[in-house]
């Protein structure tokens, strides 16, 4: 049971920390989530952290973990397109039939805020992008409120992040070809994106290597109202990328 007075350490944070127009040095417990990117990228980088993802999917939907389950995995790049996606996840999601269809994504096993990996929750309360472009006062700016970041982040440690964090989801196709006993397909809508960007710069390089060893089929999108269940609206193999945007 919580005791009614404050700890040592919480009477320690709330005496640093200094409110000054709009400027907080240590941030509320409610508030962002201050992550050294060092640190993260560690985290990241563990080929143990596929393992957590497959744990934090399999209890949030245990099918996952069935034999015989057809799992599709979405990626996308550019705003347009996770529109897009979601529609795609959606519709399998919703599929009935003898079979056991699933569409999940890097953000969780569904499109439901509900249904999230808390790892990605965890990610977002970081707020890398934000932390990665501070103002010109040296603050950042994160729901209006501006604080002082004890570790700053650069443009490149987020991408880093994001990228990394996005590798390791992709690397969840190996084991859940295992023990699903199918091979994932991807479903990627990415027409337009830079090749600067996370899907080309982290993502494909991943798929490339999942498909050469037989964890996942590779299907790009080839209009923006593909149907997952119409052949023609795709085309298969990461050889067949849609060339990126500069």
């Amino acid at each position: 049971m919580r005791k009614p007075y404050l700890s040592a350490l919480a009477l320690a944070i709330l005496s640093f920390a200094v409110l000054s127009c709009g400027r907080i040095t240590v941030l509320p417990t409610t508030g962002p989530i201050f992550t050294d990117p060092a640190v993260k990228l560690t985290e990241l980088s563990n080929p143990s952290f596929v393992n957590q993802l497959i744990n934090e999917a399999l209890a949030l939907d245990p099918v996952l973990d069935d034999t015989n389950t057809r799992v599709h995995m979405g990626y996308w790049s550019l705003g347009a397109n996770r529109t897009r996606l979601v529609r795609v996840l959606d519709a399998i999601n919703a599929y009935t039939s003898t079979e056991v269809f699933r569409g999940i994504w890097d953000e969780g096993t569904t499109t439901a805020a509900a249904t999230q990996y808390p790892s990605y929750v965890t990610m977002n309360k970081e707020y890398w992008y934000e932390r990665a472009y501070p103002l010109s006062d040296g603050t950042v700016s994160i729901e209006g409120v501006h604080y002082v970041d004890p570790h700053p982040v650069t443009p490149r440690n987020a991408d880093d992040i994001w990228g990394t964090y996005s590798k390791r989801y992709a690397d969840m196709a190996a084991v859940l070809r295992q023990r699903t006993g199918i091979t994932p397909e991807a479903r990627c809508f990415v027409q337009g994106a830079r090749a600067v960007r996370v899907f080309y710069t982290y993502e494909l390089p991943s798929l490339v290597s999942l498909e050469a060893t037989g964890d996942v089929y590779v299907y790009f999108a080839v209009t923006s109202e593909a149907d997952w269940r119409n052949p023609a609206d795709w085309v298969l193999g990461t050889g067949n990328a849609p060339t990126p945007a500069p």
